[in-house]
């Protein structure tokens, strides 16, 4: 506005001229003229030297918003220079902003006529003379209207702009990145361990191949999970629910008996021909036979209950909303339908029964370690009666005074599990021919409140009852292979045999709890043998020679404990990977008169040298037994006469051969 109104003054300078000097009919109409092309002119005046209007018929004259110039400022004007280009630029009004600009008019005349000697150059040759005064007025009132118009159609269509941006903006988002967001939070979900989502996507065909490939391995996660599962929850031969599961349904039923005030039945089921079926056809008969009376408990109950495997030949079953007449009723089902099983084997054929003890479940009936006593002690009864028959269990005074002894030591055994109280001695098994000690048995006692030592053979049958082995079996592993680690650094090569329990052995934590207490005291593997019966490992069946072979692959040992006293197949010997055969002390105890214990020693050390494996006899009494040992070729010996169990080990030989005798041979083990 500036620049334009100094050009329009300049103008209106030499326009005006003519209103000063001249009488030019056509002076106001050059003038308005010129002023109606630009619309910003508010107002042009004219002044005279002495500060009067100059002109009186020019329609832009008068603006009644814009004073006149002051006197003051006319004399400025007239004062400050004579230059062409001096003029005043001031703001006036306020709601109605307007800028003045005022110029004064000069006339320039030369001061000789002569034209031969006229110098361009000499000033004093021009005259300049004050005609008068221009003022200009612009008013850019239309700027800012147009201005503000500008601004609101502008944030109009920024407005529209922004809108189409977020809309873009989400089109893009629903394209590429919320695929992404689903495949964040389906990471986060699964890195939880949430397993049982499925991942959506879409757009673009990577986000989709990577969110198939989720789905992929959310399906495998989950069918792992639920092998798992199974095999933590679930008897590995049978299908039915394990010892473990069985209890958990069993807290879960007591706590809707409480609530609800209903009647279950807990059943404890032995079958009574299992071990002979073992005996005459083998394990995998045995096994045979377990699964079907397996599929016959679980036909029998149905949906109103749940079977599961104990352990061995044994079964549990719990039966959901029944009423106490009807109790004795189904338990004579179970007898009966398995009366009726006949077993084929090999041509040979197998009449099965079984005895039943039964306890009622109600809110009175205690606790689920009282319930199980219970039905095992009726069942124990009716095994007493004869078997293959029911017995109910009833609160008498010699059934309630034996659970009450059963419950004493399992409260002795978690208290010592919990205070650390059990001992572990050793006995040395010894090489037959030089007393050298090959291998220390650990053995476990209890300390008593008085510091007496309790032989296992006064808790193990309650730790078994209530399922407590396992906690012993670890904290024997443990304790023992941190001593066996003290031990070798004390005295160099020296190797531990540990028993182990069936619950133990079957458990998914066996391999893992022993490997991991061998690195933690740097013992080899090889410096370990593990007992275990012929009971546990023919019950494990398919997976004992499985679990074993893990081990032994990474040098650990394996023996068998009290061969002879259980199944005495010879053919799970060829298969088994186990290093020792320990000899039952039964076939020991009258070897030097008995001419069948002899026969059977000698053809179990045929065997055992046939299958490239050492034996061990247990129990020995006396000199002249170990002479009949080492002439059928036994290469190890265990016994009180040898050793006794001790927290320290016997470092000296042990006597082998009887003082009287002068001659002693000796052999390398």
């Amino acid at each position: 506005m500036r620049q334009w109104g100094e050009q329009w003054i300049t103008r209106l300078d030499e326009l005006g001229m003519p209103l000063y000097v001249s009488d030019d009919a056509e002076k106001y109409i050059r003038i308005e003229n010129y002023a109606n092309q630009y619309p910003e002119i508010s107002s042009i005046r004219y002044y005279s030297t002495a500060g009067e209007p100059a002109l009186t018929d020019l329609p832009h004259q008068e603006n009644e918003n814009v004073p006149r110039l002051a006197p003051h400022v006319l004399d400025d004007l007239a004062s400050a220079t004579s230059e062409r280009s001096t003029h005043l630029i001031e703001r006036i009004g306020h709601e109605q902003p307007l800028l003045r600009i005022s110029k004064p008019i000069w006339t320039e005349s030369l001061s000789t006529d002569g034209l031969l000697d006229f110098d361009l150059t000499d000033e004093s040759a021009v005259t300049r003379t004050l005609v008068g005064f221009v003022e200009l007025t612009l008013d850019y009132t239309s700027y800012r209207t147009s201005l503000s118009k500008y601004f609101l159609l502008g944030g109009i269509g920024c407005l529209l702009a922004l809108l189409l941006l977020t809309s873009a903006s989400w089109y893009v988002y629903r394209r590429a990145l919320l695929p992404l967001s689903q495949l964040q939070s389906s990471l986060e979900e699964l890195a939880k361990g949430h397993t049982d989502i499925k991942v959506e996507a879409s757009g673009h065909t990577e986000i989709k191949a990577v969110a198939d490939a989720l789905n992929t391995t959310i399906a495998a996660l989950n069918e792992r999970d639920k092998k798992l599962w199974n095999m933590a929850n679930h008897d590995p031969l049978t299908g039915l629910v394990n010892r473990h599961r069985f209890e958990e349904l069993f807290k879960e039923e007591l706590d809707g008996i409480a609530l609800h005030e209903t009647t279950s039945a807990l059943l404890f089921l032995d079958l009574d021909q299992f071990k002979y079926v073992n005996d005459t056809v083998g394990h995998a008969a045995g096994d045979r036979l377990l699964k079907d009376v397996a599929r016959r408990l679980e036909n029998i109950v149905g949906e109103t209950g749940v079977v599961s495997r104990f352990g061995g030949d044994e079964f549990l079953v719990l039966i959901s909303d029944i009423d106490r007449d009807d109790i004795e009723a189904i338990c004579q089902q179970f007898v009966q339908n398995l009366r009726e099983h006949i077993f084929l084997e090999n041509g040979e054929s197998f009449a099965v029964s079984c005895s039943v003890g039964a306890t009622i479940v109600d809110k009175t009936g205690g606790s689920h370690t009282d319930l199980l006593a219970q039905a095992d002690l009726a069942c124990f009864q009716a095994k007493a009666l004869g078997r293959n028959r029911v017995q109910l269990y009833e609160a008498s005074e010699t059934g309630l005074r034996r659970m009450a002894i059963e419950l004493s030591w399992s409260q002795k055994i978690k208290a010592a599990l919990r205070d650390n109280l059990f001992v572990l001695h050793y006995q040395p098994i010894v090489d037959i021919y030089t007393g050298e000690a090959v291998l220390y048995e650990g053995l476990i006692r209890m300390q008593g409140e008085h510091g007496e030592l309790i032989p296992p053979s006064a808790f193990l049958p309650a730790a078994t009852r209530f399922g407590l082995m396992t906690q012993i079996d670890e904290w024997v592993i443990r304790n023992a292979i941190k001593d066996l680690g003290e031990y070798r650094a004390r005295y160099g090569d020296i190797r531990f045999s540990l028993n182990v329990s069936g619950s133990f052995f079957a458990s998914q934590k066996f391999v893992h709890s022993i490997l991991n207490s061998l690195e933690r005291e740097g013992v080899p593997l090889e410096a370990v043998v593990l007992e275990i019966t012929e009971q546990v490992a023919v019950a494990s069946s398919g997976g004992a020679d499985q679990r074993m072979a893990e081990l032994v692959q990474q040098g650990l040992k394996f023996a068998i404990d009290d061969f002879g006293a259980g199944y005495s197949s010879y053919n799970y010997l060829k298969t088994l990977p186990v290093n020792y055969i320990k000899i039952d002390g039964s076939f020991i105890k009258e070897l030097a008169g008995d001419e069948v214990d002899r026969a059977i020693v000698d053809s179990i050390c045929q065997i055992a040298k046939a299958t490239g494996k050492k034996t061990v006899a247990e129990h020995v009494q006396d000199y002249d037994t170990m002479e009949i040992l080492r002439s059928l070729g036994v290469d190890y010996a265990q016994s009180y006469l040898l050793g006794t169990p001790s927290e320290t080990l016997e470092q000296e030989p042990a006597q082998v051969y009887s003082p009287s005798e002068t001659k002693k041979t000796s052999r390398t083990a």
